[in-house]
């Protein structure tokens, strides 16, 4: 069932049950206000009956009640051929009935009965054999302040049943017309108002089939909930496209960089078989040991990059972040000649963390800065103490970032050109994911010729932080 279909069925139910309600509603209340008006009717006609059997004020008496001197005759004159009366004893005793009741006696229910000789009027509907539905208004005849029979006054309620079945079509045709109507009107609209989804439905789809994801959805200039929609997946397919644009670099740098360490390996193995002496044998297998270390670094950074962007779970133990550095600074040996590496201020703080990924946050760090520091430059790292947290700080005087390559150093596969080159891009990346599984953050700022700075905050062990 398509969403338009559920809509529109959706609103003449809701519609249905509404009309039904209003009409139930109508119905009762004018079947109760015809009621009302028929027992004003007889009433009435049951005052006119007791003035036109008894006159007098002082009448009727207990002997006027009686069957041999009880005459309904003069009812004949009254304008009301379908009016029904009967006089009934307090002992049940039928005793007069008008003539157009053609002999048929009016039933009584006991309940009525009892409430009329307590002196209260008593309204009830009855079917005689052989006459329609009628109502009955069953009064107390007063003699000297005491109830001395009963006068059953009635009329059919041939008006009312008709007037009700009238009413019970007319509800029926009206709520049909406007189910119809409505139905009509529902569908245009909703057929209408997701006309826009099903062609956004079809451009996706062509988008998806034919995998060009620079292409953007048309709606997206509306200003209703469609046109956001599709300002959304249009982001969605931006990023979509930057990430697959991003992933295809990278995959190819990557295949590059693996290239050349390949080639160098078979180069070696062939001049292997033509060097004559031992020196030169030697120096093809220390040259491809060194291309095999290469290309062991690249699929190392490879295999942890895949695993902290995927959510690398990391263990969560205090560590000293001052002790942590000292060691790192006194395993990471600059080369000769080199730039120094110094620690400036250390203070003494405890994250909660992992301290061989954090090991690796500084290793890569000090990596990028030794890479990128001319001999002769310096290296300072900081540890500071900051509120529910540290900053751990790696300083370099050298060649710098230029302002355009800054937002993207912590970008998988991402070389600045304003750098010496080298490397696969990969180290920084590595740093920004750890620092986000420890639940900190990085940061970068650097001049052009005059150095950079990063900075890598961590949580404490009094702030257990989210995790990827």
């Amino acid at each position: 069932m398509s969403l338009r279909l559920r809509l529109t069925l959706t609103y003449l139910a809701l519609l249905a049950l509404a009309l039904a309600a209003f009409a139930t509603v109508l119905y009762f209340t004018m079947q109760r206000q015809i009621l009302d008006d028929i027992d004003r009717q007889l009433t009435l006609r049951s005052d006119e009956v007791q003035l036109a059997l008894w006159p007098d004020p002082s009448a009727p008496t207990l002997a006027d009640l009686s069957a041999s001197r009880l005459d309904l005759s003069p009812l004949a004159n009254l304008d009301a051929p379908s009016l029904y009366v009967q006089v009934v004893s307090l002992n049940r005793r039928v005793l007069a009935t008008s003539s157009t009741l053609n002999g048929v006696t009016l039933p009584i229910d006991n309940a009525d009965f009892a409430s009329v000789v307590a002196g209260k009027q008593a309204f009830n509907d009855v079917a005689a054999p052989g006459y329609p539905p009628i109502r009955v208004l069953s009064d107390p005849i007063m003699v000297k302040g005491k109830v001395g029979a009963i006068l059953q006054v009635s009329q059919p309620l041939a008006a009312l049943t008709q007037t009700l079945r009238g009413l019970r079509t007319l509800l029926l045709l009206l709520g049909l017309g406007v189910l119809a109507v409505a139905g009509g009107a529902g569908w245009f609209v909703a057929y209408h108002g997701l006309r826009p989804l099903g062609a956004m439905s079809r451009q996706a789809a062509g988008i998806a089939a034919q995998r060009d994801f620079r292409r953007r959805l048309g709606t997206g200039s509306r200003p209703d909930e469609v046109g956001q929609l599709a300002r959304t997946i249009n982001q969605l397919l931006a990023t979509v496209d930057d990430t697959l644009s991003r992933h295809r670099d990278f995959v190819a740098d990557t295949s590059h960089e693996l290239r050349n360490p390949l080639l160098a390996i078979r180069t070696n193995l062939e001049l292997m078989d033509r060097v004559p002496d031992a020196a030169g044998r030697e120096e093809c297998v220390r040259e491809s040991r060194q291309q095999v270390e290469r290309m062991s670094r690249l699929v190392s950074d490879l295999l942890l990059l895949a695993q902290v962007e995927a959510g690398l779970v990391v263990e969560r133990r205090p560590v000293e972040l001052a002790s942590l550095v000292t060691a790192t600074i006194h395993e990471l040996e600059a080369p000769t000649g080199g730039p120094t590496i110094a620690a400036e201020r250390l203070d003494a703080v405890r994250v909660l963390g992992d301290e061989g990924r954090l090991r690796q946050i500084l290793t890569n760090l000090l990596s990028n800065a030794l890479k990128h520091t001319p001999p002769g430059g310096r290296i300072s790292v900081r540890v500071e103490e900051q509120p529910r947290g540290a900053l751990l700080t790696v300083q370099d005087t050298g060649e710098g970032i230029a302002a355009e390559d800054l937002p993207n150093v912590f970008e998988r596969g991402f070389r600045a050109k304003s750098g010496s080159g080298g490397g696969y891009g990969l180290g920084l990346a590595i740093v920004k994911h750890l620092a986000e599984a420890h639940g900190g953050k990085v940061a970068a700022q650097s001049e052009l010729g005059a150095g950079s700075c990063f900075s890598v905050w961590l949580p404490n062990g009094d702030r257990h932080p989210t995790l990827m």
